[in-house]
């Protein structure tokens, strides 16, 4: 494997940041949050390549600050390719990613997304010709429609009390535009369940790739909001703390040149309680197309006509597959991701593409 052993000034700058606010949480007393802080600006979803050979059985274990030492952070993508680069069925790969954060001493593993090619082993998956990754059915399976995460613990607000560790529930939410590309603004809508059947909705716009608190998509997931402004059940609290759920799913992407409805997103849902994390993907309801970043503005080439979720049953994950979805990568100083990619296949070898899409860190 082939080790880079200095990261980009890029990623060392975000990452600088990303230490000077962990130390200054570290200090007594209490640190305000502003509700519009945000740590990762959105300066453009770039993408990143190369390729890898596994052997049959073989097993590939990178940190992608070194594979990749230019971007601060983003998605991954890594599907099967033949020697001239052409994406192919190959329903062998498996993997696994997991985050380490040194400073705030937190670490969580999360599978990628997987998807089964749809022709024969060995041919080519682009049927379309369009040089995308489409998830629509023909080339790769498709996405679901709606995304449903089956708790939520009540979240603290936006005060940080170092003193007050019990009382800090801080979870993100991380969502991957599978759909219409780069140029696009795409908009997800939810509805939040509390712990008496009560629904609350509310929505949130992304470009490409983002991870936002929970609290900054509503306020309907803070302790404060569910304890005391609906009608819960006091009966069913853990610990004091209020419980709920939520579903979401996309409902409109907009370019300078197209509208596209219901597209396809997938979200991973990062529950952090005091300095234990933990991730996983969540359950999945019906079916939608989807395609791996258009780099149109008007999206892949098969959204003109328009294309609406199916209530179909969805599709089964944890299998092997021709293409893994790899749902974050941090390269921000403090923090290692470490990325795992298996070839399950006893006789054949497999070349893979990785591709990494994000972000370039703050300011440069």
């Amino acid at each position: 494997m082939r080790i880079h052993h200095l990261k980009s000034r890029a990623a060392l700058a975000a990452g600088c940041l990303a230490f000077a606010s962990s130390a200054a949480f570290a200090g007594e007393g209490i640190v305000e949050i502003p509700d519009d802080f945000t740590l990762f600006p959105d300066l453009g979803c770039a993408e990143f390549d190369r390729y890898e050979t596994l052997t049959p059985n073989d097993t590939l274990s990178l940190i992608t600050a070194y594979h990749n030492p230019e971007q601060a952070l983003g998605y991954l993508v890594v599907y099967a390719v033949d020697e001239q680069g052409n994406a192919v069925a190959a329903d062998h790969l498996i993997g696994q990613s997991m985050s380490i954060n040194g400073i705030e001493r937190f670490e969580y593993s999360v599978n990628p997304l997987d998807f089964r090619a749809a022709g024969e082993a060995g041919s080519l998956t682009d049927v379309d010709g369009d040089g995308e990754q489409d998830l629509d059915g023909a080339e790769y399976e498709r996405l679901p429609d709606q995304l449903l995460v089956p708790r939520f613990i009540g979240q603290s607000g936006g005060l940080f009390d170092p003193l007050q560790l019990p009382s800090y529930y801080v979870s993100r939410l991380i969502l991957i535009d599978l759909n219409s590309g780069n140029d696009f603004d795409t908009t997800v809508d939810f509805l939040i369940y509390n712990d008496n059947e009560e629904v609350f909705s509310s929505e949130a716009t992304f470009r490409c790739w983002d991870s936002l608190r929970v609290t900054d998509i509503s306020g309907a997931f803070r302790q404060s909001f569910l304890k005391d402004a609906t009608d819960h059940n006091p009966l069913e609290s853990v610990g004091g703390r209020e419980t709920g759920w939520f579903r979401f799913d996309g409902h409109v992407a907009n370019s300078s040149a197209a509208t596209i409805a219901d597209p396809g997103i997938y979200g991973v849902y990062v529950e952090r309680v005091n300095f234990k994390v933990a991730a996983d993907l969540p359950f999945e309801s019906g079916q939608r197309d989807g395609h791996i970043l258009p780099r149109s503005i008007f999206g892949d080439n098969s959204e003109a006509g328009g294309f609406t979720g199916v209530a179909a049953d969805p599709v089964q994950r944890r299998r092997p597959g021709s293409l893994l979805v790899y749902p974050q990568f941090n390269n921000l100083l403090g923090e290692l991701t470490l990325v795992t990619v298996t070839n399950t296949s006893p006789d054949q070898e497999l070349r893979v593409h990785f591709v990494y899409r994000g972000r370039y860190g703050f300011g440069l």
